[in-house]
């Protein structure tokens, strides 16, 4: 990279959220420098789930198939466990929505972030950067962000200056922080613990347990591996002293038939950890740029969504990115249809996420749901179904949809 390079915009961050937008606006026409500071393939703590509502944002990007080919797990649904409780809910059309597909999809996030940022690179608009750490936020007189400096592999500065610059780098994101955008969510600091299993026997679901203080979320993915997290307080996970393949370990005894289930494979790799990850921004959109994905804050992985959150919020922010640029608008408020846009789309469902993280923070409060959720089988599809993302939590406003959803049976459960 030379020292200074323009680009009409800079992407921090080669996840989904930054590689999916470098790709819609390489698509666009437009030049494009896409960060990273780490090397593709690389490893990401992460549920590793795929809403059916991602597939054709895939597909729409060419996608789907290298996905696919890579031999992603499709997951019919979502087995929920705890406290002597046991429900299972699919992804069902709720009112007038239906699933693109059945199932949704699981894969290694590798595997899924190397794919797309290997396409994004293919691309002659795009100039792939791995291993560059930002350093800095360039702005100009009017206090507008201009670029970024950043440091090489090597360690040598450098300097990228664009139209737009947009923080797409998680969520410790480097530029909501140097803009003062970053605050924490007290109530929320929880810590994640990943792995990967091999040698388990594979179903079509994926699969929460949950327990005091946290859960472990589940799922087979690609190359016949079973992922598994667990999210637990950060408090509780500071106050050990245990090493965290230990910590791990310990924690599978509030759980023991999962703990059986795992005991039959073997753990194929390191216990990872991410956090603490309760994180919002006060606005995901500033002059001279934008703020998507992980960046604009943390999302629970209890609900699966992030990764569709990230891609759709890649799809938002490009239309309304290219229509300013055309434009020739780099204002403070030449963003604000993305701003809207995002409260649109994921405000009812990041309202709903907030609700359960709060009542699953209660032992009380969870035994009770998901006992709820076992005598209620179509209840649970429902909320499989929402959180699968191609209902709107707006459909719940209907009486049709509740009605056999409070009116199904308890058998079909135990039995299936």
């Amino acid at each position: 990279m030379s020292r200074v390079s323009t680009y009409d915009l800079i992407v921090v961050g080669a996840g989904p959220a930054g590689a999916h937008l470098a790709l819609r606006m390489a698509r666009a026409g437009f030049s494009v420098a896409l960060l990273d500071r780490k090397r593709f393939p690389r490893p990401k703590a992460c549920g590793e789930f795929l809403s059916p509502e991602c597939a054709p944002l895939l597909a729409e990007l060419g996608l789907y198939e290298p996905v696919v080919a890579a031999g992603a797990w499709p997951v019919a649904g979502m087995d929920l466990h705890g406290y002597g409780r046991h429900a299972r809910g699919g992804f069902v059309p709720v009112g007038p929505y239906a699933a693109p597909l059945e199932h949704g999809l699981a894969v290694r996030r590798e595997v899924l972030d190397a794919i797309a940022v290997r396409a994004a690179a293919a691309r002659t608009e795009v100039h792939l950067a791995e291993g560059h750490t930002v350093t800095g936020v360039l702005r100009d007189a009017d206090g507008a962000v201009t670029g970024v400096t950043v440091m090489d592999s090597e360690g040598e500065p450098g300097e990228l200056r664009a139209r737009y610059t947009v923080g797409a780098d998680g969520t410790r994101s480097a530029i909501a922080r140097a803009l003062d955008l970053w605050r924490p969510v007290p109530w929320l600091r929880r810590f994640a613990l990943v792995t990967r299993y091999a040698e388990i026997e594979l179903g079509p679901r994926a699969e929460v347990h949950f327990f005091p203080r946290g859960y472990f979320a589940a799922t087979p993915v690609d190359s016949g591996l079973f992922s598994v997290n667990l999210v637990v307080d950060e408090d509780h996970l500071r106050a050990s002293p245990l090493p965290a393949a230990e910590y791990f370990a310990a924690q599978l005894r509030h759980v023991p038939a999962f703990a059986e289930k795992l005991a039959r494979g073997r753990r194929g790799e390191a216990v990872r950890g991410i956090g603490p990850m309760a994180c919002t921004t006060t606005t995901p959109v500033f002059a001279g740029g934008a703020l998507v994905g992980d960046a604009c804050g943390y999302v629970d992985p209890v609900t699966g969504e992030g990764l569709f959150f990230a891609m759709r919020g890649a799809e938002l922010l490009a239309g309304e990115l290219a229509t300013a640029l055309h434009a020739g608008r780099t204002g403070p408020r030449a963003l604000e249809g993305y701003r809207r846009a995002r409260r649109r789309e994921f405000g009812p469902r990041l309202t709903m996420a907030r609700l359960l993280q709060r009542g699953l923070r209660s032992g009380l409060v969870t035994k009770t749901f998901l006992g709820l959720l076992q005598r209620r089988p179509r209840l649970a599809d429902l909320l499989v179904s929402v959180t699968g993302d191609y209902a709107p939590p707006r459909a719940l406003l209907a009486p049709k949809v509740w009605w056999p959803a409070l009116t199904s049976c308890a058998g079909s459960v135990a039995g299936a």
